[in-house]
């Protein structure tokens, strides 16, 4: 029974299926037709079924033929893969990387153009993607769940077989709807005015480490909410404060959504790195570090939302 999967005996019998003649078949694959109509033969009778109806004229699946043509076909897909998966990686192609974007670089349309530009690159390789918040970044590549952290926070813990570079900033706006009492008040907006209302915040994700507090002024409020979307949103309707990424505030207040104000002390850019675990030196991992570069086709594709000097 085992002989009868082998990939020289699926291909004739697909080949066959295909065509609807064993000559034909023989044409393609570069054998005799009796060579065909010998290998199905043997199909059948070791499976104790007919494959074929046969006529003086031409061939057609039975029943079950037509099941095990298709169950052939999934096993020829794999056979092939396999073999495109060992001379990937026999090449230094790693089978799998793990990905871990920080929220801020988050979006489902940069996310897609990544792993269009990746699978583009490297077929084979299989791409997971993650999100956290902050420092759970840090947690996610620490902890080795991921293989490459895209904008980890500058706030980098010693040691730990870590590589990075800097690849860019965030820049922050302080932005509110323009209905809130704070869009009225003259500007810079003195601390103890912005401590009546509560802040919007999201939660640091991060569950091994230190939590990272992005902006948060003492005796103030805080309402935590699950992603910057949502933050976003929440400054929209007026349900409190705080500052956002520039390019996440930017559609928002082209469309009066959002008015941005000078405040006292106004939060600083926030640097990203590109986090590589120091083991990890397969060719996928060293071509998004260079694709970060200047010029490099990652570095494009996040152009809009990182500031770079």
């Amino acid at each position: 029974m085992n002989s009868i999967f082998t990939e020289e005996n699926l291909l004739a019998f697909t080949a066959a299926a295909r065509f609807g003649s064993f000559s034909k078949a023989a044409d393609e694959l570069g054998v005799t037709t009796s060579a065909i109509s010998y290998t199905i033969k043997r199909m059948e009778t070791g499976l104790d079924v007919v494959l074929f109806v046969r006529n003086t004229r031409s061939i057609e699946l039975t029943e079950s033929g037509f099941y095990f043509y298709r169950k052939a076909t999934d096993l020829l897909n794999d056979f092939h893969a396999i073999k495109r998966g060992i001379d990937t990686i026999s090449q230094g192609i790693e089978a799998r990387v793990r990905i871990c974007i920080n929220q801020l670089l988050y979006t489902p349309r940069h996310t897609a153009r990544l792993l269009q530009v990746l699978k583009k690159q490297f077929p084979t390789c299989q791409i997971t993607v993650t999100t956290e918040v902050y420092n759970g970044v840090w947690d996610s590549i620490i902890n080795n769940q991921a293989n490459i952290a895209i904008g980890a926070p500058d706030t980098l813990l010693d040691g730990g077989g870590i590589d990075y570079t800097e690849i860019g900033a965030i820049r922050w706006v302080f932005a509110i709807s323009p209905q809130h009492p704070l869009a009225f008040s003259p500007e810079p907006i003195a601390e103890s005015q912005l401590r009546l209302y509560p802040n919007i915040m999201v939660e640091d994700t991060a569950h091994t480490i230190n939590k990272k507090v992005g902006w948060l002024l003492h005796g103030q409020e805080a309402i935590l909410v699950p992603d910057f979307n949502t933050k976003c949103q929440c400054q929209i309707l007026g349900e409190g404060i705080g500052f956002l990424p520039e390019h996440m505030a930017r559609e928002a207040v082209e469309e009066g959504l959002l008015v941005t104000r000078r405040i006292n002390n106004p939060r600083q850019d926030s640097r990203m790195l590109l986090a590589t675990q120091h083991a990890a030196t397969g060719q996928v991992t060293r071509w998004i570090k260079q694709q970060f570069g200047p010029q490099g086709v990652l570095t494009g594709v996040y152009s809009d939302l990182l500031w770079r000097d």
